[in-house]
């Protein structure tokens, strides 16, 4: 998991460990039967992967990854970023454009695509930042591959897919560094731990998330971004955390495969 400035390394093991085991359980329940021939199938290697009962068959199956493509768009002059919204998103909390990646397609081009599908923005050269797993998505694509990007924008008029995001904004860097500045911010954090700990206790948190950003004042934050448990996080902070820098001389924090 993607968390270099996750400041409960307890409840982080605990995730990586809760995560692993719901994406093996979710595609267990999807996998009962062969997709060649239809007989039922049998786990193999304790549970790691299955097999066809069939033995005119016997063909092996095993868990599925879903690749996504999780970028963060950035103006020309690399001061603004494009940052959006769900309808599923709690209230005031703005995110990185994600999308999957269809048969045939490169990470660069699924980059493009989904950029231009969602908000009209046309993108240029894409950089990659990191990769993290998220096997917390639905039960029929268990385990989420996210790949993350830079992409640098070509044009700025935005046109929003309104079946796909509820908005989309150009954020400046002092307001997004204002955001992750608050003591808030650190506040809700510390409650997502307590939430992550409840969960992987099989324990749901009654109260929302949300409502963790009130400032001192019993005012509410103007906005708020994904915790250090999310790529996304990782994607704005590292942004932010350039100024007005170039991300080209971010070192990655994901593996490369010169390095296996």
């Amino acid at each position: 998991m993607v968390a270099a400035d996750w400041e409960d390394q307890r409840a982080m093991d605990e995730l990586a460990i809760a995560g692993h085991a719901r994406a093996l359980l979710e595609w267990h329940k999807v996998s009962r039967f062969c997709g060649a021939c239809g007989g039922s199938t049998v786990p193999k290697e304790a549970g790691r992967r299955k097999q066809c009962s069939n033995e005119a068959c016997k063909k092996r199956v095993y868990p599925r990854v879903d690749p996504v493509v999780i970028m963060l768009v950035i103006d020309r002059e690399n001061d603004r970023a494009l940052l959006s919204r769900q309808s599923r998103f709690v209230p005031r909390m703005w995110s990185c454009l994600a999308g999957f990646i269809e048969p045939g397609e490169s990470l660069e081009e699924a980059v493009r695509r989904e950029t231009w599908e969602e908000t009209g923005i046309e993108v240029g050269e894409v950089v990659y930042h990191s990769s993290q797993p998220w096997p917390v998505g639905p039960s029929s694509m268990p385990c989420q591959l996210m790949i993350g990007f830079f992409a640098f924008a070509k044009t700025l008029e935005i046109n929003v897919d309104k079946e796909e995001l509820e908005d989309a904004q150009w954020h400046s860097r002092e307001d997004v560094k204002k955001t992750v500045a608050f003591a808030e911010y650190r506040k809700a954090q510390r409650t997502a731990a307590s939430k992550i700990e409840q969960m992987c206790k099989g324990v749901e948190r009654s109260q929302s998330l949300s409502t963790d950003f009130n400032v001192e004042s019993g005012e509410l934050a103007p906005m708020f971004i994904p915790g250090p448990t999310a790529i996304a996080h990782h994607l704005i902070s590292t942004w932010v955390d350039q100024g007005s820098g170039n991300v080209h001389s971010k070192q990655q924090t994901g593996v490369s495969l010169s390095s296996l």
